[in-house]
Order: structure tokens, then sequence, then C-alpha cells
């Protein structure tokens, strides 16, 4: 009876261990076949592209305000932070009163040149027209200077004559008086047309100098012209330095450039801060990415577009999928601090790893942070398997 119950524990025996060597090459079976069909690395980084640093850009001061600290959500175009901005906000002020005063300046100006011009026309042209009507008055006035000289020298002839006739009294007294009266009368008259021609030569020397004083003021107007040019190119220039000083006022005012988190905070209110320094640092949870370190040796069958599991240690329970977005073109060794040196000939073999880029498709991003670790299976494409698997057999 205990020999029979002996025998059967040896039987019970050898098939749990049948079983368990069963269900151990089963397993070795598929940790081969999955091996086969993924390429497992634990060398996993949670990256992104987008984090961005952002400061108070062109101006400095004392952070009045900071509305935001780490890990605090974040919307495009949110006030994060403020400056003191009493100095900048006083230059702005400053430049818009000397803007103003510029622009009233050159507005007198214009309206100067204007009534000017206008002047210069009227004055020209009333000048002018005087000229010309006293040249005329003076050519009719000579004419009657040079008749009259013909009548007197006529009457200087007649009262000669008389004269010569008086005695002998072929003419009468009366009749000599008149010729010489006329005479008289006659010379007065050419003295007079005298007088008024030097009165219009007078006249006229006055209207030319009054045209000479309208090419004095063109001179002006030019001079006017040139005044409110540089008017104006001061006006661009303070409307430049207007926009610069709007655009540091602007600058005091500090906001997010895109949604997402703030990764830390560098600064806190009361502080001072320079140009361009990092107040902030901000990450967008919708460009993270993973950097997977695969060895060398793993690299068949892995291609852009290749499927990938992906399992985040700080999150085992939550699914993540992911695609190969592209295989990068050197490996992670190439750009070490201190590379390889083998210049000397001496040389080990270390099995290299190369960089490759994996592209989230599935899972909640938001709850990833730079920097976290995590183990990926990259599905092999079966052309790339297989032809492995024939090199292989060939050799």
């Amino acid at each position: 009876m205990q020999k029979n119950n002996t025998s059967r524990g040896r039987l019970i025996a050898a098939i749990i261990l049948i079983i368990c060597a069963v269900i151990i090459i089963v397993i070795a079976i598929r940790f081969v076949r999955h091996r086969m069909a993924y390429a497992v690395t634990d060398a996993v980084f949670v990256r992104t592209d987008s984090l961005v640093s952002v400061g108070f850009n062109r101006v400095s001061g004392r952070v009045e305000t900071i509305n935001r600290k780490a890990g605090d959500p974040v919307r495009e175009g949110e006030v994060l932070g403020r400056l003191d901005d009493t100095s900048y906000r006083l230059t702005v002020e400053q430049l818009k009163a000397a803007l103003a005063a510029v622009e009233n300046k050159r507005q007198n100006k214009k309206l100067f040149l204007r009534r000017l011009r206008q002047e210069t026309n009227l004055n020209q042209k009333i000048a002018a027209s005087r000229l010309t009507k006293l040249k005329k008055q003076k050519g009719a006035v000579t004419f009657q200077i040079a008749a009259a000289e013909v009548e007197i020298e006529q009457l200087q002839r007649d009262n000669a004559r008389y004269q010569n006739l008086l005695p002998r009294q072929a003419v009468s007294h009366s009749q000599a008086e008149n010729v010489s009266t006329s005479l008289r009368a006659k010379e007065l008259a050419r003295n007079a047309l005298r007088q008024q021609a030097a009165a219009i030569g007078a006249s006229v020397l006055t209207s030319r100098y009054q045209l000479q004083l309208t090419t004095v003021e063109k001179q002006r107007l030019k001079e006017t012209t040139k005044e409110i040019k540089v008017l104006t190119d001061k006006i661009k220039e303070t409307q430049a330095a207007l926009q610069s000083a709007r655009y540091d006022l602007a600058q005091c005012v500090l906001k997010s450039p895109l949604n997402g988190r703030v990764a830390k905070r560098f600064v806190s209110p009361g502080a001072l801060v320079s140009p361009r320094k990092v107040v902030f640092s901000l990450i967008n949870p919708g460009d993270i990415y993973l950097i997977v370190l695969l060895e060398e040796q793993k690299l068949a069958g892995v291609e852009p577009g290749s499927p990938v599991n992906i399992t985040i240690d700080a999150y085992p329970g939550n699914d993540y999928k992911g695609v190969v977005e592209t295989i990068l073109p050197a490996s992670a060794a190439t750009f070490a601090l201190a590379p390889r040196d083998i210049s000397a000939g001496e040389f080990t073999k270390v099995s290299q790893r190369i960089p490759i880029r994996i592209r989230i498709t599935k899972g909640n991003t938001a709850r990833l942070r730079v920097g976290m670790g995590g183990e990926v299976e990259i599905k092999r494409q079966e052309n790339q398997k297989n032809a492995v698997d024939g090199s292989k057999d060939g050799s």
C-alpha cells in the first residue's frame, strides 16, 4: 500500500514537472516570438519642443505682480505678470506732448506759408500791373514833352520874329505879348510834364523795388518750405520714438505665448529684472513626444510609421500608443560632451544606441512631464523582419 502511494506521488510530481516544463517552454517561445516581433527598450524619455522661456523683452524694472506659479495652466495671451511701468508711461506721455507741439508748429507754418504765398502772388501781380501802367504813362508823358518841345521851338521863333517886327510897328504890342505869353505858358507846361515824368520814374523805381521784394518773399517761401520739411522729419522721428516707447510700455505686461503649463517660475513680486531675463518656463502638453534610445542590434524592422506600445513608469495602468516619427541620423554618443577618442587605435566594441522620435497618438499627454521615463515596444515591419530572418537562414 505504501509502495503504491509512493509510485502515485512520483507520477504526480513527474506530471507537475512536465506541465511546468511545458509552461516554461510556451512562455519562452512566446517571449522569443514577442522579442522577434517587437523591439523593446526601457531607455525612454519624455521630451518636448515647446519648452519656452519667457521674460520682459527690452525693458527692466521691478516686478509688480506675478499671476502664476509652477504647474499652473496658462492660455495664450494670458497675463502672467507686470512690471512697474511708471517711467515708461511717463516717457510715452512726454513724447505724445512733444509730438503734439511739433505737429501744431508745423500746422502754423503751413498756414503761414499759405498766407505768404497768396500775399506774394498778389503783391507780384499788383507790382507788375502798376509797373506796366506807369511805363505806359511815362511813355505818354514823354510824347507830350516832345510835342511841347516842338511847340516851344515854334513859339520861340515866332517870338523872335515878333520882337524884330515890333520896332518897325509891323505887329502890335498885343500880338507880341500873346506870342510871348504863349511861349511862357508852353514852357511851364513842358516843365510840369517833366516833373510828372520824374514822378512817374520814381513810381516805376518803387514798383521795381516791390517786384524785387516779391523775389525776397519767394525766398522766404523756400525757407518756410524747408522748415516745414524739417518739422515733418521731426514728426516722423518723434512718431517712431513714440511707437518704440509704446512698445516698451506694452512689454511691461508679460503674456503667455502658448496654451500650456508653467514648468518653472524664476522670479517673485518685488524682484528686479533686466531685459531678457527668464521669468517663466512654459511647456505645451500638445507637443509632448518620446525619445527612445534603441540598441543598434534592435533596429531591424523599425521604420517610420511603426506602431508603438508605450508604458510610462509613473502611470503603469494607463494605455499609451504611439508611432515612430523619425529615426535620427546619428547615435546618442556622437553628441556626448566627452566623445570616445579612437585616434590612438585602442578600441573596445560598445553597442551604440540610436535615438528614435516617437509621436504619441493615444493617451492623456497632459499628465506627462518632461523627463519622465518608461518602456516601449516597437512593432517591427513585416517586410523588414522577414528580410532579416531570411538573411539569418541563408547565413
